[in-house]
């Protein structure tokens, strides 16, 4: 249902990228990064032929923590944000509003890193 309405794997990767390049920052695809944003989404086409998309995307790092019950320090995953949201569309412009609702909030992430390194 994704192509169907309007989605490909290259238009939600370039549009989780966009924000971040637009902020001066290094963009690496589907690479083993310390620090990286997972994008999913699931698509279904109504009897009507409208599809409605509903995505996440989150931000992963990797640290070191000590816990409580050990010694030495393990390599632990966190989340450093999520959002996500629901939208619906016919397929003529259904890819582009779940592309816009990505963006917008990585764009709101980026803002603040670039902020954070000046």
């Amino acid at each position: 249902d994704l192509v169907n309405c309007g989605l490909t794997r290259p238009a939600i990767e370039a549009g989780a990228s966009k924000p971040f390049v637009a902020a001066g920052l290094k963009v690496s695809t589907n690479a083993d990064e310390d620090t990286y944003v997972h994008v999913s989404t699931m698509t279904s086409v109504m009897p009507t032929g409208m599809c409605i998309s509903r995505y996440d995307w989150s931000i992963y790092s990797m640290t070191d923590a000590t816990l409580s019950y050990q010694r030495a320090p393990v390599l632990a995953q966190v989340l450093l944000a999520r959002k996500g949201g629901l939208t619906g569309s016919l397929p003529a412009t259904h890819g582009a509003d779940v592309i816009k609702g990505i963006e917008d909030g990585l764009t709101q992430i980026a803002t603040i890193i670039r902020g954070a390194n000046r």
